[in-house]
């Protein structure tokens, strides 16, 4: 196998932190990680084939704490394949996927782990979600953190119990991926696990899907009592050059919600597919016109003599 690997102890929870050239913020990363209220963890982070200096710093922590394990992959397999490794590591109770410039409270664990304890029939809990753009001073080369206001509660993530039908029909409309990051119950994580099967990896927003299908195990919890901020560009952003990144494949974007629905049926059955059948419908027209508004976009990109997004 093209990695290398340091120690790895059995602990309460795993957080698996998948990583690509992000030299400028694992550092401070892993030390508000290791600052936080709730101790008892391991850290497996993944190197998808990092061309800066992202191995050293990762390899450098790792010497300087135990629970921190580090894997090193010659060659860049993707970003799903990436998270499905760090997820296949854990064998702890629980299993939090991290993101390099998330911003967690110092009690992110321990307040959502003790929900939890208590709470068996919760098979996630997360902290109240903000967005926030990260701005660098271009005299001193320091970030400075933006936190955008909400225009409601719960606006990105939300608290999701009852009855699978309704479970389902809620967050079909709900259309929110960043509960993903929430900390799970790893047994019932990896049975939702979207990433495992390669088939799967042509389907965009498989972190929502995830979400949908863990619902089977149980419900989610939004705690109000810790928080995590997740960055977003300050700059416009082409959906088609994300996913090429990400290597889709042209039928892949154009049907994307096709390909979705279809899974929908396949994993929830006629009877809810059926129920559900015109938010997933309406996804579709709307997913069209997305794609298409794109195209006349850089169509007069062309034309004008601008960059093109992709």
């Amino acid at each position: 196998m093209n990695f290398t690997e340091v120690g790895l102890n059995q602990k309460k929870v795993s957080i698996g932190l998948p990583v690509f050239n992000e030299e400028k913020l694992i550092r401070k990363k892993l030390e508000s990680i290791l600052s936080q209220t709730f101790q008892d963890f391991t850290i497996v982070i993944s190197d998808n084939g990092s061309t800066d200096q992202t191995r050293k710093i990762c390899e450098e922590m790792s010497k300087i704490d135990d629970r921190i394990t580090f894997s090193h992959h010659k060659e860049n397999k993707g970003p799903y394949w990436n998270y499905n490794f760090v997820l296949n590591k854990a064998e702890t109770e629980y299993f939090v996927m991290a993101a390099p410039d998330d911003i967690w409270s110092e009690n992110f664990l321990e307040s959502n782990i003790n929900i939890l304890e208590k709470c068996k029939e919760l098979v996630g809990s997360v902290g109240e979600c903000s967005l926030f753009n990260r701005i660098i001073d271009s005299n001193t080369h320091k970030f400075e953190i933006n936190i955008l206001k909400k225009s409601r509660k719960y606006q990105y993530v939300h608290p999701v119990k009852g009855e699978l039908k309704e479970k389902i029909k809620f967050y079909l409309d709900y259309q929110m991926g960043s509960q993903f990051y929430s900390i799970f119950r790893t047994k019932d994580i990896k049975f939702a696990n979207f990433y495992r099967n390669k088939a799967n990896y042509g389907m965009w927003q498989s972190d929502f899907a995830a979400i949908l299908k863990i619902l089977k195990r149980g419900d989610l919890h939004v705690d109000l009592e810790s928080f995590f901020y997740k960055e977003v560009s300050t700059k416009s952003h082409s959906t088609i050059k994300y996913m090429k990144i990400f290597n889709f494949s042209i039928s892949e974007i154009l049907f994307s919600k096709a390909i979705f629905s279809v899974w929908f049926f396949k994993e929830f059955g006629t009877k809810l597919f059926l129920k559900n059948f015109g938010v997933l419908l309406s996804s579709n027209f709307s997913w069209g016109r997305t794609i298409f508004g794109e195209v006349l976009r850089m169509c007069k990109r062309m034309i004008y003599g601008q960059e093109k997004y992709w």
